[in-house]
């Protein structure tokens, strides 16, 4: 980890000298020589820091070397920050050729603006001090005879290789050697008399929430029990006493910590109460806690054990071998089996080094992994040696991301997007030729490869990762790797000493805290409570922060506090200099201070579901370096200043708000915005015209593939948009037009398309023309009577043709004026051949579905509040009941 910080460090010293201290600030204080310098003892301190972070764990001496290094490289992270903003104090509002005079002037006569220069002759001390510190260290390192290996220009493309393995890798969702113990314990779980409660314990990594799930989702207990939960524990939210009223049927309680009796009891009588055969199931790595349940009711105790031989080596093959040709797999078996058998049974280890050595293409790797001295090591209880193996197979740049999550509570479900938002504030993605969001998403997509996230969530037509979650053995890595610069407390302590990051989760009915006083070296501050909107009251329990509350984080680049009931954001938020990365998300206040607009490196301000917020400052467009602006569920801000139209580095606007003021966003401000991606929605069209619309130059908006517009009920302007032709996902709210759009044919990228309230359209668009559309709905059309081929796009006078060709989802709905549906093709044309699914709801005329469009294979058909096709189509006594009959999954109500 120190590795990838070092190599940060040098990447800021040297921008610095080339942006700086290469012209006229080095006159007047002299600084360019100890920059230097700083970076050649960088350099020859980062060539043996692979070597010296695996030697640390067997060395305490090495360990006590690196924990200064990481002072002292915090310390010229700090210095370099004060030198940017000392520069910033200096220039001032000064032109660049005045300040070229000036400092000239200061130079000649030292007299002259000596006050000015102040800052920067204190920041060029500073620096010559830390330079003497790292000199010492520099030297120390000399005794432990560390081997030097120069930084690996290749990183990059293992990184990459790690990415593309996607396609090939092995599904971890496959589950061996837990046939037999997911039988017993269903067997238990299915019979009435049976035990009422079923206790799973063993080793962290071993699979007891594997087991649990198994057993959770078999068919067995999805068709046994009514009502079934499941609710993950942990030790930070053992109080069972909260779910006990929840119990009926099944309960999964997942990695219980509580051994406390007492507080087991109120859980226990409301199994009684519940319908015979009610069960609850428990996993957690205490034997104790079962034993303490069975003192006072009936529970089986079943030890989970480690995999045999065999089953782990079926294990790590899956995911070493995926992808790997038959010579490959045979030449390594016997080499594979050896670090099999180092991962001792334990399902997360086989995983984890299986997906690292799916990276290594030969021999000689496989057998340095074999043979690797951290198998010997003897590591704290809670560090696992196959995952630590894991972790030093990282680049260091990932080593760096990797690390950083210690800062989320175990359990927590990360949201993929924020991590990268996060990754990207520490400074940790500066790559310099790539977006740094693109940087984060191959990290990302490394840890998710190697098994070191878990449980990835994914979109369903990107394959993108949406969400990821640790466990609880990788956590703990983590933890170890980050000791003395994570803190993670349930109450305000009054010093974080060398910490440079504070994660407070305070418990229900926790007083909102007064941060510590001595947080200046803080680099993260996160502030976790439970407080949700649209819950929100603005009652006397909300919080109105202190003027003074920011005033003690000179270096704080990342803060979170949302979901914190804050009432009012004090004007000081302006001291903030280095913030990079604001979540003020699911608050109740109702305006933001225009201090906050002085915050010159804010690159993410988070303000999703801020109902009660109203509007943003005027002088946003001061925030030069904002690339996400979030600002999602905000239902009573209704425009946005025309400010944002300055905001040239965005590359996150989930909302685009028209106004009817002149300090309003007019549409025509999208203009410049164009490092905009993924989602845009546009809102208020009714308040703009068609030059507004050719103004926007939404053609240029290449990177954003889901575009949702909001018409009310304007039809010429929307006519007078330019899309752009990549565009993925489109949705059109509220179109006042008889007829369509024409360019809507040409956007043929198009994978989703929902129309939504077209009130004076006669006739649908015709969409059959796209080639890649995958999911269409069409919603409260109510000018509709009649659908025809006009629909499909193509002529009744061709032959050969494919209307929708892509088309899986179908869907109609609030269509109160539409009688017939009618498709007339040739002969030889095909319509629709890969639907899966149809729906049609509160279509109250339709009388017929077509004969034809029966015929297609769909799987699933979906017919609700439509009284005509209900009767027709409704099984055993519907007139038509045999056209639907070979659909397997039909619902009629």
């Amino acid at each position: 980890m120190a590795e990838e910080f070092v190599k940060i460090l040098m990447n800021r010293v040297t921008s610095v000298l080339i942006q700086h201290v290469k012209d006229e600030f080095n006159q007047v204080v002299n600084v360019d020589s100890d920059m230097n310098e700083l970076v050649k003892t960088l350099k020859s301190i980062q060539a043996i820091l692979h070597d010296a972070e695996k030697k640390q764990i067997e060395n305490e001496n090495i360990k006590a070397w690196l924990k200064d290094l990481k002072l002292t490289s915090y310390d010229i992270d700090d210095a370099l920050t004060n030198w940017n903003t000392a520069v910033d104090e200096v220039n001032g509002n000064t032109t660049r050729s005045n300040l070229r005079n000036k400092m000239y002037l200061a130079f000649v006569f030292p007299c002259f603006c000596s006050n000015r220069m102040t800052p920067l002759r204190k920041v060029a001390i500073q620096i010559r001090n830390i330079n003497q510190t790292l000199a010492s260290i520099d030297t120390r390192k000399n005794t432990f005879q560390f081997v030097s290996v120069p930084y690996n220009q290749n990183d990059a493309l293992i990184e990459l290789q790690s990415e593309n393995l996607a396609s090939s890798y092995a599904d971890p969702s496959m589950i061996y050697g837990r046939d037999r113990e997911r039988d017993d314990l269903l067997s238990k779980l299915a019979t009435e008399d049976g035990p009422p409660i079923v206790f799973i314990w063993g080793m962290g990594g071993i699979g007891k929430t594997t087991l649990a799930q198994l057993i959770f989702n078999s068919v067995e207990v999805q068709k046994g029990f009514e009502i079934k939960m499941w609710v993950p524990v942990g030790a930070a939210n053992s109080d069972v006493t909260r779910v006990a009223k929840a119990i009926k049927f099944i309960l999964v309680l997942d990695d219980v910590w509580e051994v406390d009796v007492v507080s087991w009891k109120p859980l226990l009588l409301a199994l009684n109460e519940g319908a015979p055969g009610s069960k609850i199931l428990i996993t957690s790595r205490n034997e104790e806690v079962g034993r303490k349940i069975n003192g006072i009711m009936d529970t089986f105790m079943h030890p989970l054990g480690v995999l045999s031989d065999e089953d782990s080596w079926t294990i790590f093959k899956r995911f070493a071998f995926a992808g790997k040709s038959d010579e490959f797999c045979e030449n390594l078996e016997d080499v594979g089996k050896k670090v099999s058998d180092k991962c001792r049974g334990l399902p997360l280890a086989s995983e984890t080094v299986g997906s690292f050595m799916v990276l290594k293409d030969t021999k000689e790797e496989w057998e340095h992994v074999l043979n690797d001295k951290i198998w010997q090591l003897e590591l704290e209880d809670r560090v696992s040696n196959p995952l630590m193996l894991s972790y030093y197979d990282l680049s260091p740049a990932v080593k760096r991301c990797f690390c950083y999550c210690a800062n989320f509570p175990k359990g927590t479900k990360i949201d993929a997007v924020n991590l990268i938002q996060i990754w990207m504030a520490q400074g940790y993605l500066y790559d310099g030729t790539v977006d740094m969001e693109i940087t984060g998403r191959r990290h990302l997509n490394s840890l998710v490869t190697r098994s070191l996230f878990q449980d990835p969530e994914r979109d369903k037509d990107s394959r993108a990762v949406l969400s990821v979650k640790m466990h609880d053995m990788v956590h703990d890595v983590a933890s170890y790797l980050m000791e003395n610069e994570c803190l993670m407390v349930t109450e305000m302590p009054n010093k974080v000493r060398e910490n440079r990051h504070l994660t407070v989760t305070l418990e229900d009915d926790t007083t909102f805290p007064s941060p510590p006083k001595q947080s200046k070296k803080l680099y993260t501050f996160s502030i976790q409570s439970f407080h949700d909107c649209p819950q929100i009251v603005v009652t006397q329990d909300c919080v109105t922060l202190p003027p003074e509350f920011f005033n003690n984080f000179k270096y704080l680049k990342t803060l979170d506090m949302s979901r914190n009931m804050l009432l009012v954001i004090p004007n000081d938020v302006d001291k903030l200099k280095n913030l990079c990365y604001l979540n003020l998300s699911h608050n109740p206040f109702y305006e933001l201070p225009e201090t906050l607009c002085n915050l010159p490196n804010l690159q993410t301000l988070k303000l999703i579901a801020c109902y009660h917020l109203t509007k943003l400052p005027q002088s946003i467009g001061k925030l030069e370096k904002l690339r996400h602006l979030e600002i999602d569920e905000t239902r009573s801000l209704v425009s946005l200043p025309k400010a944002v139209a300055n905001l040239t580095s965005l590359r996150t606007l989930s909302r685009f708000l028209i106004g009817n003021d002149d300090e309003a966003c007019s549409l025509g401000d999208l203009k410049n915005l164009n490092h905009l991606r993924g989602r845009l929605e546009i809102e208020g069209l009714n308040q703009t015209d068609v030059s507004e619309a050719k103004e926007a130059e939404l053609e240029k908006k290449e990177h954003v593939s889901d575009l949702n517009i909001n018409c009310l009920f304007a039809s010429s302007v929307i006519d007078g948009l330019g899309l752009n032709p990549t565009l993925e996902v489109l949705r059109i709210d509220k179109y006042g037009g008889q007829g369509f759009p024409n360019w809507m044919a040409d956007l043929t990228k198009l994978k989703k398309v929902r129309l939504h309230e077209w009130a004076n359209c006669i006739n649908l668009p015709p969409l059959g023309k796209l080639p890649l559309l995958k999911v269409l709905h069409i919603e409260g059309f109510k000018a509709i009577t009649h659908v025809g081929s006009e629909f499909l796009g193509v002529s009744s006078s061709l032959s050969s043709t494919t209307a929708f060709p892509k088309l899986e989802k179908l869907k109609f709905s609030h269509m109160e004026r539409w009688e017939e549906w009618n498709i007339d093709m040739m002969k030889d044309s095909k319509i629709m051949p890969c639907i899966r699914y149809l729906n049609l709801s509160q279509c109250d005329k339709l009388q017929s579905l077509p004969q034809k469009l029966l015929g297609l294979p769909i799987k699933k058909l979906r017919i609700r509040k439509c009284p005509f096709l209900k009767q027709r189509y409704q099984k055993e006594t519907g007139v038509s009941m045999d056209m639907v009959s070979h659909i397997s999954n039909v619902r009629i109500q």
